[in-house]
């Protein structure tokens, strides 16, 4: 525990020298330019510095490439891929590549995850009453692969096919006292793999992926895992995601932004697929898969300001649950999260945040160190 700090401190030193780096690049060397010639492809590589309560403190590296694809023009948006390698004081190793391409004309949209991890993780059982005495350990190595294919069918109206397959082994659970022990009825406790295959609605008429100011997103995707291909489970996923973005002074410096989201899970789902609360996306303050069961519904909303050159701040709250079936949803010991955090854009031309949050919820909070706006 002794070379938390010193190894913190190193970190940040290797990352404020990157960032200059990075910007002296930029500033010295051509911009190249794709055929939307007010826009000027961007590959940013620097050290990762973060935290969540998932992860504790954790480098590693990532690349981050902006761009447009040959023919692209001012109606179409700028694309992005971002490569990670990651290790955490946790002792987890993250690798994940996340695609998002979006072709001339926004034809097509094509986004993807790939992962692999080796996740010491905690769980605290199924339902939304589980106590904090509940927790036990649980680690694991996962590889999965998720691909959507969007076509565009109206103006920012897009449907297409949703792919998902993964593969999770080596689990071992582990008591307070750090006796290994095997959970009685927990599915997917075993591990196993799945194939799910179904397909997703679009509504997005944001103006940027990484940092939106206005406008809209609505998005309903449904996975079916069925036995027949050799599922280790059989199961479905239903997700509804919408997000409306508010510009209150018309220049992008102060935006009001919602957040909803439901999840809903059937059949024999396996523990780490449930529907789940909290994470650095919504409901910050709290672990991601504190609280999970077949359903959950989660609500934020956040206030967006620049304050100066590339610094700002957000303001934030939200609310959500996790329940078993729909006729038992109840109101009661819903969990509710607050916080604030600041900006800094590491792409002017583009702009893209590192976001530091600090958010609090029911005898739970969470400091939030990463990539890119919440949502």
């Amino acid at each position: 525990m002794k070379l938390k700090n010193p190894l913190i401190l190193f970190f940040v030193l290797v990352f404020i020298l990157a960032l200059i780096f990075n910007e002296q690049v930029h500033s010295q060397a051509p911009a190249e330019i794709a055929d939307d010639t007010t826009y000027s492809n961007r590959l940013t590589i620097l050290p990762v510095l973060g935290s969540t309560p998932e992860t504790s403190f954790m480098f590693g590296g990532v690349a981050m490439q902006q761009f447009k694809p040959s023919g692209a023009g001012m109606d179409t948006r700028p694309s992005n891929m971002i490569l990670s390698a990651i290790y955490t004081l946790n002792n987890q190793i993250l690798v994940e590549l996340n695609p998002s391409l979006i072709l001339p004309g926004e034809s097509w949209i094509l986004d993807g995850r790939m992962f692999a991890y080796y996740f010491p993780d905690r769980y605290w059982g199924i339902g939304p009453e589980t106590e904090n005495n509940d927790e036990v350990g649980v680690e694991y190595t996962m590889f999965s692969i998720k691909q959507m294919a969007m076509k565009k069918i109206n103006p920012s109206v897009y449907a297409g096919p949703v792919i998902r397959w993964y593969k999770n082994y080596n689990f071992t659970f582990t008591d307070d006292d750090g006796e290994e022990f095997v959970p009685v009825d927990l599915t997917g406790a075993d591990g196993g793999r799945a194939l799910g295959v179904g397909g997703a609605v679009r509504w997005d008429k944001r103006n940027s992926i990484m940092t939106p100011t206005e406008n809209h997103f609505i998005e309903l995707s449904v996975l079916l895992y069925p036995e027949l291909v050799g599922n280790s489970f059989g199961y479905s996923q239903i997700r509804f995601d919408a997000r409306k973005y508010v510009d209150l002074n018309l220049d992008g410096k102060s935006v009001l932004a919602f957040h909803t989201r439901f999840q809903s899970t059937g059949g024999d789902s396996p523990f780490l697929d449930l529907a789940d609360l909290g994470g650095r996306e919504i409901m910050r303050g709290y672990y991601q898969g504190r609280f999970r069961d077949n359903h959950s519904a989660q609500l934020q909303a956040e206030w967006r300001r620049h304050i100066k050159g590339r610094f700002g701040f957000a303001l934030f709250g939200g609310a959500g649950q996790v329940w078993p079936s729909m006729d038992e949803f109840t109101v009661n010991n819903i969990k509710w999260a607050g916080g604030g955090g600041l900006r800094f854009n590491l792409n002017p031309g583009d702009p893209t945040n590192i976001r530091l949050d600090f958010a609090v919820g029911k005898n739970t909070s969470g400091l939030y160190l990463t990539f890119g706006e919440a949502f």
